[in-house]
């Protein structure tokens, strides 16, 4: 069975919408002033052949303004996946769990936002769940 890489898929797919400022799983260090950091926190299987994928995407800028302005952008284009297969496999939905908000780095203070979807993906083989346990 082969289960789409969500995050990976969502990063070069949001890469070339947003040079030069970089999209990462990591946050370097140091972090540049902007950047956008996308990570999968969870989901689940959804046999027969999807998987769940739950992603946080963090945005950095200079302000609080500009951090939300680069949050509500990403967000637009998040909402564009569903129903395509701009990732590559089809995307049959996006859900948004927490909608753009400012939460300040807790490390330097940075002006931040935060937001997390879940995006259902079509994996490459059907899924079979793990045996019942005895």
């Amino acid at each position: 069975m082969s289960f789409p890489d969500a995050n990976a898929l969502l990063i070069a797919y949001i890469t070339p919408l947003h040079a030069p400022v970089a999209v990462v799983s990591r946050v370097p260090d140091p972090r540049p002033q902007q950047l956008i950091q996308v990570r999968r926190v969870g989901g689940s299987a959804a046999p027969p052949v999807r998987d769940s994928a739950r992603l946080d995407i963090w945005t950095w800028a200079p302000t609080d303004a500009d951090a939300m302005a680069l949050a509500l952008t990403v967000r637009s284009e998040v909402w564009k996946l569903a129903g395509t297969t701009l990732l590559g496999p089809v995307c049959y939905r996006v859900q948004e769990f927490l909608a753009p908000r400012l939460a300040d780095d807790p490390v330097t203070n940075s002006p931040r936002a935060w937001a997390t979807y879940q995006l259902d993906l079509r994996a490459e083989d059907v899924i079979s769940p793990a045996p019942p346990s005895p």
